[in-house]
C-alpha cells in the first residue's frame, strides 16, 4: 500500500491528532494526491468521505469540480455539507448552478458548529459557497432564504449578500433588514450596508435610525450616521465615454474632400498637376488643422482637478521671539 493511499485510511481513524495529521500531509502532497481521494470520494462504502471532500477543497484542483458536484447529491448529508464548502474555496463557475440547487435542501441540521454554535446545514454551506463564488445570479434564490427558520441559514445568507456586494445584493438586505428579528443578524445586516454607501444605503439607514423597534438597533444605525457625514467615503464613479460623433463627421468630411480632388487629378491629366497637388495640399492642412482645433476645445471643457490647498504653518517660539 503506497502513502497516499495509507493517509487517506488514516482520515478515518478515531484518533483526532492522526486525522488532522493525514489531511495535513495530504495537502502538502498537492496534485498527486487528487485522483486517489476523487476515487476514494466516489466509493460509497468508503470512510471519512466528508474529510476527504474537505481535502478536496484544501488542495484547491480543478479536477475535484465535477466529482464534488456530484457529491452535492449525496445520500449523506455531512458529504453534502463538506462537498459545498469545499466548491466554494475551488472558485469555479461550473458550481453556481448545482449550489443555488443545494440552497433549498431539506435535510435536517447535521448538528452545531463547534465555533459558532449555530445548526450546520447543506443550506447554509451553500450560501456560504456562491458568497465565496460571488455569484449575483444567485441573488433571487438568497432572497428567498432570508426568511429560513435556521439562523445559521440566514446568517451564511447575510454574508453571502454582503460578499457579492452588488447594487441588488445590498437592495435586498435592505429590503430584508425589516423582517430579521434575531439582534445579531440586524447588527451583521446594518454593518454590510453601512459598507457601500449610496443614497438608498443612507436613506434604509435613516429610516432605522428613526422608526426601527429595537433601541440598540437604532443606535447603531446612528453611529454609522454620524461616521458617514463626519468621514463621507469617495463615491465610485466610472469615467464616461466622451461622443466622437463630431470627430468622426471631420474625418469623413475630409476624406470625401480628399477623394474628390485626388479623382479631379486624374480627370485634369498631369498637366494642371501642379494645381491640383496644391489644392490637395491645402485641403489636407485645412482638414489637419479643424481636426487639432477639434481636440484641443474638447480638452479645454473637460474639469481640470482640484488645486491643492496650502496649509499655513504656525511659527515656531524662536521664530516669535
Amino acid at each position: 500500500m503506497d502513502i497516499i493511499a495509507r493517509l487517506i485510511e488514516q482520515l478515518a481513524s478515531e484518533d483526532e491528532v492522526v486525522r488532522v495529521q493525514a489531511g495535513e500531509l495530504l495537502i502538502q502532497m498537492g496534485s498527486a494526491a487528487v485522483r486517489p481521494l476523487i476515487d476514494a470520494l466516489q466509493n460509497p462504502r468508503y470512510p471519512a468521505r466528508p474529510l476527504i471532500a474537505s481535502t478536496l477543497g484544501q488542495i484547491g484542483d480543478k479536477r475535484a469540480v465535477e466529482p464534488l458536484i456530484s457529491a452535492l447529491k449525496d445520500p449523506d448529508k455531512l458529504v453534502r455539507y463538506h462537498s459545498a464548502l469545499a466548491l466554494g474555496k475551488l472558485k469555479d463557475q461550473r458550481a453556481v448552478k448545482p449550489l443555488i440547487h443545494a440552497l433549498f435542501d431539506e435535510m435536517p441540521p447535521i448538528g452545531p458548529d463547534p465555533l459558532t454554535g449555530d445548526l450546520m446545514t447543506v443550506r447554509s454551506a451553500a450560501a456560504q459557497a456562491l458568497g465565496e463564488l460571488r455569484a449575483g445570479e444567485a441573488i433571487p434564490a438568497l432572497k428567498v432564504l432570508l426568511t429560513d427558520s435556521n439562523k445559521g441559514v440566514r446568517k451564511s445568507v447575510v454574508q453571502a449578500l454582503g460578499q457579492i456586494g452588488t447594487e441588488e445584493a445590498i437592495r435586498v438586505l435592505c429590503d430584508g433588514i425589516w423582517r430579521e428579528r434575531d439582534e445579531a443578524l440586524l447588527e451583521l445586516m446594518i454593518r454590510f450596508i453601512a459598507r457601500f454607501p449610496s443614497a438608498q444605503t443612507l436613506e434604509t439607514l435613516k429610516q432605522i435610525a428613526q422608526n426601527h423597534p429595537e433601541e440598540r438597533v437604532r443606535q447603531l444605525a446612528r453611529n454609522y450616521l454620524e461616521e458617514a457625514e463626519s468621514h463621507p467615503k469617495p463615491q465610485i464613479s466610472f469615467p464616461q465615454k466622451q461622443p466622437t460623433t463630431s470627430r468622426h463627421s471631420l474625418w469623413l468630411l475630409g476624406g470625401a474632400v480628399l477623394a474628390i480632388l485626388v479623382a479631379g487629378l486624374f480627370r485634369l491629366g498631369w498637366k494642371q498637376n501642379r494645381y491640383a497637388a496644391t489644392a490637395i495640399a491645402g485641403s489636407f492642412v485645412a482638414i489637419a488643422f479643424g481636426v487639432w482645433k477639434h481636440y484641443r476645445k474638447s480638452r479645454s471643457n473637460q474639469p481640470l482637478p482640484p488645486e491643492p490647498q496650502l496649509q499655513t504653518s504656525v511659527p515656531s517660539h524662536k521664530e516669535t521671539v
